[in-house]
């Protein structure tokens, strides 16, 4: 691409003069020449024109030296300036300004724009951060809100765990209500092939509380079975049975069948007819696993620290600590403490 010879700066295609002498092109600005103004074919840049005025002299006459003229009143050299070329040179120096001029005009107006699109961007991206903050911000409270709603208190936490005691102890004691016609007996062997009623039914007579087999809801064994019993193992003593529950059809006959029990207490395994050897056996009221558990430490307590008396009646159990002293109702792991001072037995 060419370049202008007054501004040294690229031409484009349109809007170009270009001299018919040489070859050089120049922009209409740096010539002071507008857009609609025509050029003539045979134009010339100013270069080309001062030196289309300079020639030789042959066609000039030759004078003849006049011998009274002293040669040295001629001066020399004589430099003659001619007004057209100043004239061009002051064109071409004020054609450099202006398209100067225009140059850094079209620059900075185009700088300007810049500068302007750029601090719109700018504008934007800032307005743009501060939406996001601002929904940080939000999205911060609304975290710290979630956080404090969901982080109980110190009192709160408390009175939860008082509600999920208090709801466990009620429905602690609704099972021991729906057990209140069982029965748990203990020690009684087990055999292969045994009907668990019709021994039930024999012990009940041996206890002097004759039982009919509709007054027997069921009877069965609970627990893992520890082995194949057949009445007895060679290398040693026999494995003791699981343990039996009973149902019975009315409270009535259970409670019979309990004091009978604590009045007879010498029953043993042989007055059943069992081939094993003889066993006490134990009739007690059935509890629930957590009064089961319960049960067993307080009776563990009581060996040790000397408590005399500890049993169960119609689900609850109670200690004593001799004869003439109130007994004590214990329902939770708390009232153990209270009256033990230790949970641990």
């Amino acid at each position: 691409m060419p370049k202008c010879g007054a501004c040294g700066k690229f031409l484009t295609s349109t809007g170009a003069v270009a001299c018919t002498v040489c070859p050089i092109m120049f922009h209409r600005g740096c010539l002071l020449v507008s857009e609609t103004t025509n050029i003539s074919k045979d134009w010339a840049c100013p270069e080309c024109k001062k030196k289309s005025r300079k020639g030789d002299n042959s066609s000039t006459p030759v004078r003849g030296i006049s011998g009274n003229i002293s040669q040295d009143n001629v001066p020399r050299e004589v430099t003659i300036s001619s007004p057209c070329s100043s004239l061009s040179q002051t064109l071409d120096i004020k054609s450099g300004e202006e398209s100067i001029a225009q140059e850094l005009s079209r620059q900075l107006v185009t700088c300007t724009a810049e500068m302007r699109e750029l601090r719109k961007e700018i504008g934007e991206l800032r307005a743009s951060v501060l939406g996001f903050s601002e929904r940080m911000d939000g999205i911060e409270r609304r975290l710290e809100i979630i956080e404090q709603r969901q982080k109980p208190t110190g009192v709160e936490v408390a009175e939860l765990e008082r509600t999920v005691n208090l709801l466990k102890l009620e429905l602690n004691d609704r099972d021991q209500e729906a057990l209140l016609t069982d029965l748990e007996i203990g020690h009684l062997p087990e055999e292969k092939g045994e009907n668990i009623i019709h021994t039930v039914s024999v012990l009940a007579v041996r206890l002097g509380v004759p039982l009919e087999e509709r007054d027997i809801v069921f009877a069965e064994r609970i627990g893992a079975v520890q082995a194949v019993v057949s009445g007895g193992s060679p290398g040693g003593a026999a494995p003791r049975g699981r343990r039996v529950v009973v149902r019975l059809a009315r409270r009535q006959l259970r409670d019979e069948l309990l004091r009978a029990a604590r009045v007879r207490r010498s029953v043993t395994t042989s007055e059943l007819g069992a081939a094993a050897p003889p066993h006490r056996l134990y009739v007690n009221e059935r509890l629930t696993r957590y009064n089961r558990q319960l049960f067993h430490k307080v009776r563990e307590a009581c060996r040790r620290f000397s408590w005399r008396y500890s049993w169960t009646k119609r689900g609850r159990i109670y200690a004593r600590q001799g004869e003439g002293k109130p007994a004590c109702y214990i329902r939770t792991e708390d009232d153990f403490i209270r009256i033990f001072g230790s949970d641990k037995v």
